[in-house]
C-alpha cells in the first residue's frame, strides 16, 4: 500500500504544461498484468484528479501479440495518444509515421535533467530522433534453482556455456525435472541470441559489409546447442511454445532449474520461492572469454495522430516524474530511467548483484537490438518465433534455420545501408 500511496502522490506533483480543454486521452499499455494495471489505474486516477476535464482509456493489449496488435490499429486510424513499447518496434512506427518526435518537449520539460544520460542517449535510438522515452531497462541474467543444483552435485552456477550444458544435462537426470527453462515462444529469440553470441563472441548481429552472422560456423554451433537441449531432453517438451509467464513459471516451481531472463521476472519467483533457493548469476560466457547479452528497453511514445499531443506528453512527464518512475521500476524489477540513489536498498539486494556485475563486467559486453532497422519487430517477434519452433520440432535444421535468419536480416541491413 505505501508503494501505491507515494506513485499516487508523485503523479499529483506537477511535471510541466497546462491542459485546456476536455479530452480524452487514450494510453495503450502492453506489458500487462492484473498488478501492473491496477497500479497504473491509480496513477490514471490521480493525473485526472488533478486535471478534472480528462478522461484516461487505459487500453490493455496483451504483450505475446502486442507488436501485430499495435500495428493494426495505428494502421487502421484507431485513436491512440500514447503508445507503451520497447525500442524494437520504434523503427517500424516510425516508418510508417505513427509516433511523434518529442525532442521539442524534453528540450522544455524541467523533469528531462533527472533522466539518466543513458536514456536522453537512448531516447534517439532510431534516426537520432527522439520517437520515444524509455521508462526502464532490462538486462538478461541467469536465474537458478540452488536445491536442484545441489541435487545434481553442483554448489555453483556456471560460468561458461560448457558448464551450463553440462549442469543442465545433468539435473535432467532427476526425475521430473529439466535444466533449462527455454522460452520457446514470443520473446524466446533472446535465448537463441545467448548460444549464438557465446559461440561467436559477436556484439553485433552484422558485419561491416551488411551481411549477418547467423549463417556463420559458430552461429550454427550455438543454434545448434540450443536444438540439442531441447531435443536431448534438457529442456521441457511443452516448452517449444512457452511465453514468458510459462517460463517463468517452470522456474519458480521446480520443473527447471535454469532461466535466462531479466530481473522484472523476480517479483513473481520472490513471491514463490525461499529467498534461499534461488539466486540469479551473470550469463555464462563463450569460448571466446565474452558474451553480449542485450539490453532491453522499454517506454513511452506520442502517436502523430494524437489530438491533444501536449496533454500526451505532461501524461508521460507524470510516469517519468523521478519518485513515480522509481517506484514504477521497482514494482516492474527493472532499471529505471533516473538515477538510482546510493543508498538504495532494493536495488543493493544481492538477488540484483548478477545484473550489476553485467553491467560493470567487460566481459559482458551489453549491446542494444539494432533498432534503426524497421523490419525488427517483424524479424523478432514473429520470423524468429515461427522458425526456431519449426527448428525445435524437427521440421528445420540448424543450418536450415541460420540460413534463413541470415537471408532476412541481411537483406534489411543492405538495404537500410544503402539508404545512408
Amino acid at each position: 500500500m505505501r508503494l501505491r500511496t507515494t506513485l499516487a502522490a508523485a503523479a499529483l506533483a506537477t511535471a510541466g504544461g497546462s491542459i485546456v480543454s476536455a479530452e480524452t486521452l487514450r494510453v495503450v499499455e502492453v506489458l500487462t498484468t492484473n498488478e501492473r494495471t491496477g497500479l497504473m489505474n491509480e496513477i490514471v486516477a490521480a493525473f485526472e484528479a488533478d486535471h478534472p476535464d480528462v478522461d484516461v482509456e487505459l487500453i490493455s493489449v496483451p504483450w505475446d501479440s502486442a507488436f501485430e496488435r499495435i500495428l493494426t490499429m495505428t494502421m487502421s486510424g484507431q485513436p491512440i495518444d500514447v503508445i507503451e513499447m520497447p525500442e524494437r518496434w520504434i523503427s517500424t512506427l516510425a516508418i510508417n509515421d505513427v509516433v511523434r518526435d518529442l525532442e521539442p518537449w524534453l528540450n522544455e520539460w524541467e523533469g528531462a535533467e533527472q533522466l539518466t544520460d543513458a536514456t536522453m542517449d537512448f531516447t534517439k535510438i532510431y534516426d537520432d530522433t527522439s520517437y520515444f522515452v524509455p521508462y526502464g531497462y532490462f538486462v538478461r541474467a541467469l536465474y537458478y534453482n540452488k536445491p536442484l543444483l545441489a541435487e545434481a552435485g553442483y554448489d555453483a552456477p556456471p560460468e561458461t556455456w560448457e558448464e551450463f550444458n553440462e549442469m543442465s544435462r545433468a539435473i535432467s537426470e532427476i526425475d521430473g525435472k529439466y535444466g533449462y527453462c527455454l522460452r520457446g515462444s514470443s520473446g524466446g529469440f533472446v535465448g537463441w541470441w545467448l548460444a549464438v553470441s557465446a559461440m561467436t563472441g559477436a556484439d553485433s548481429w552484422f558485419e561491416e559489409d551488411g551481411t549477418s552472422i547467423f549463417d556463420s560456423p559458430e552461429a550454427i554451433k550455438g543454434i545448434q546447442m540450443m536444438l540439442d537441449l531441447y531435443n536431448d531432453g534438457a529442456a521441457p517438451e511443452d516448452s517449444v511454445n512457452w511465453g514468458f509467464n510459462e517460463q517463468v513459471s517452470g522456474f519458480y516451481s521446480g520443473t527447471c532449474a535454469f532461466m535466462d531472463q531479466d530481473p522484472d521476472a523476480l517479483i513473481q519467483v520472490r513471491e514463490r520461492m525461499g529467498r534461499d533457493d534461488f539466486a540469479v548469476a551473470p550469463v555464462p560466457i563463450g569460448p571466446a572469454g565474452q558474451i553480449s547479452p542485450p539490453i532491453g528497453m522499454i517506454g513511452w511514445a506520442v502517436t502523430n495522430t494524437s489530438e491533444n499531443p501536449e496533454l500526451a506528453e505532461d501524461f508521460i512527464g507524470r510516469l517519468l516524474a523521478p519518485e513515480v518512475n522509481l517506484e514504477w521500476a521497482k514494482f516492474m524489477g527493472i532499471v529505471p530511467a533516473v538515477e538510482i540513489p546510493a543508498d538504495d536498498a532494493y536495488y543493493n539486494d544481492p538477488q540484483f548483484a548478477g545484473f550489476f556485475t553485467e553491467l560493470e563486467d567487460d566481459r559482458w559486453d551489453l549491446m542494444t537490438w539494432p533498432a534503426h532497422l524497421p523490419e525488427l519487430g517483424e524479424f523478432f517477434d514473429v520470423i524468429a518465433v515461427e522458425t526456431s519452433q519449426a527448428a525445435l520440432l524437427g521440421q528445420m535444421t540448424a543450418e536450415e534455420l541460420g540460413q534463413e535468419w541470415d537471408t532476412f536480416l541481411t537483406a534489411a541491413q543492405q538495404r537500410w545501408m544503402s539508404e545512408q
